[in-house]
């Protein structure tokens, strides 16, 4: 087991943008000149970035969001998991993640939800995650509002 992470939410602007090497491994769409901004406009959203720390070095990060659908209800939702690729296998995405789920708990959330890469399905299998049967999928707005229905086969 890897020595206790520090954790704590991400709230200043030198803090966040610390956060963009990290998170820029998960998502190869981020930009370091706009991630700042993106983090902020997410926030209205109860949106928060928390890191976790070893040795004061930011080793993974969460980002992670208050939410309540009909579907669910009242849960927290991990947008995002990532750990540094040499610090992985150290515990300490666990660790972020057992931070959240009580912090979840302790504001009335009773569930953590996360839609997982299936290169990582093993590691939340291990945590006692449950998949569900629900597949995300989108499309650009501008195409769905211009699609033809293809007829169906019969």
């Amino acid at each position: 087991m890897s020595e206790p992470l520090q954790i704590a939410e991400l709230t200043s602007d030198e803090e966040i943008r610390a956060a963009f090497p990290l998170m820029s491994i998960l998502r190869d769409r981020l930009r370091a000149d706009t991630f700042l901004e993106e983090i902020r406009a997410q926030e209205s959203d109860d949106f928060r970035l928390i890191g976790a720390y070893a040795d004061g070095k930011l080793v993974a990060v969460a980002g992670v969001r208050r939410t309540h659908t009909t579907a669910r209800g009242p849960h927290a939702f991990v947008d995002d998991l990532v750990t540094l690729p040499d610090e992985q296998g150290k515990g300490y995405a666990t660790q972020l993640l057992q931070y959240v789920a009580a912090h979840a708990a302790a504001n009335g959330l009773p569930h953590v939800y996360l839609d997982s890469r299936a290169t990582a399905q093993g590691f939340y299998d291990k945590l006692g995650f449950q998949f569900l049967t629900s597949i995300p999928c989108w499309i650009a707005s501008e195409t769905l509002a211009n699609v033809i229905a293809k007829p169906s086969k019969s």
